[in-house]
């Protein structure tokens, strides 16, 4: 196939989950004999085409106003797409808006059938934006397929367009939403052996960290490393003064496994519906138990009391008290360390590529 993955920003400009699925997945489909092309916004003067690990990155220049830059970012990326060749026969879009409203227009005006990878609940929260309400219904009425990461955002997505009204709308999207996982490296010689509670993310307050260092406060013989960085560091650093906690700072995806083989856990405790994070993939391979908070896609991986535990976002004192059984039960810790990394195989990305190349293949004979 001639796959193109659309994204508005892509590593190294911007390391988010999003971003890291895409690269991994650009890489694994050319592993497998694809034509792959990302499309995505320019930054820091990189250039308009460049090749790495197989596949093809086309930029397009960045609209300097952010207010205006979903309007004024749609016809570039559209002209970069009509003109590729060979054209692309269908077009993976990461996230709702911008990169869904510009796959359905390529759908459109192009022929290019178009699915859509929503990758957290806002957006799909129509009461919560004026620009979704306006934008999102007519998107998921177009697009080929919508993938979604779990079970529980899937159903997520269905009770929140009913919440907002939109009744006939989730009717119409029973048979369009796909449950794809995010994907991860799994590897049988990697298990860590750590003793500290690593958290691993950005440093926003819808984060919950201010919450784990207070949770740590409980925990006064543990360990703390922060790895990420963000405007609330500061206050965050303040919060931890006198305490076992180090701030690692912002790191490479590839230097991330480094801190996970140093974790007794790791700790999640986000207020935000967050999708399927990433690093806790990344953990389960290596054998970490998770303790996190029950929003979005968590639940179906992390399974309280199997691979790790969870909790309702703001419970400082649950969360302390799950932090500490996996501290100092060794054989809590093993079993459910051993648990994970039975269950994070169906996540492996041999297994993940080929669910989306059905969906590809099947958008491209509706078209």
């Amino acid at each position: 196939m001639n796959i193109g993955l659309l994204i508005g920003r892509f590593p190294p400009d911007l390391i988010g989950g999003a971003e890291l699925q895409t690269k991994q997945l650009a890489t694994e489909l050319a592993r497998r004999g694809h034509d792959v092309t990302v499309f995505t916004r320019r930054y820091s003067g990189r250039p308009y085409r460049q090749c790495q690990d197989g596949y093809l990155i086309r930029r397009r220049d960045e609209f300097p106003v952010p207010g205006l830059r979903m309007v004024c970012d749609t016809f570039p990326a559209l002209w970069n797409i009509a003109r590729h060749r060979p054209r692309p026969q269908v077009i993976l879009c990461y996230q709702t808006l911008n990169s869904g409203l510009i796959g359905v227009i390529a759908q459109s005006l192009l022929g290019i059938p178009a699915i859509v990878s929503v990758r957290g609940n806002r957006e799909y929260r129509l009461r919560k934006s004026v620009i979704n309400r306006l934008l999102v219904p007519g998107i998921y009425r177009r697009v080929q397929y919508l993938i979604v990461q779990s079970p529980a955002i899937r159903d997520d997505l269905h009770a929140q367009l009913r919440l907002a009204g939109r009744v006939a709308l989730s009717d119409e999207l029973q048979n369009k939403v796909r449950v794809v996982p995010n994907g991860v490296g799994v590897s049988p010689d990697v298990r860590s052996d750590g003793t500290k509670v690593v958290y691993v993310g950005r440093l926003i307050r819808n984060k919950g960290v201010a919450d784990l260092i207070r949770a740590m406060r409980q925990l006064p013989d543990a360990q703390l490393l922060v790895v990420g960085d963000g405007p609330d560091r500061g206050r965050l650093e303040s919060l931890a003064q006198g305490m076992s906690v180090t701030f690692v700072g912002q790191v490479m995806p590839s230097a991330v496994i480094n801190y996970l083989r140093q974790a007794r856990v790791l700790v999640l405790p986000s207020h935000l519906g967050d999708g399927l994070p990433n690093v806790i993939l990344e953990a389960m391979a290596c054998g970490v138990p998770v303790v996190a908070t029950r929003t979005a896609g968590i639940p179906d991986v992390v399974r309280h009391g199997e691979t790790g535990f969870l909790f309702d976002p703001g419970d400082i004192r649950q969360m302390a008290a799950y932090v500490d059984r996996l501290l100092t039960c060794d054989g809590l810790w093993k079993n459910l360390g051993e648990h994970s990394m039975e269950v994070v195989q169906s996540y492996a990305w041999d297994v993940v590529v080929p669910q989306i190349e059905q969906l590809l293949l099947a958008a491209i004979s509706q078209q």
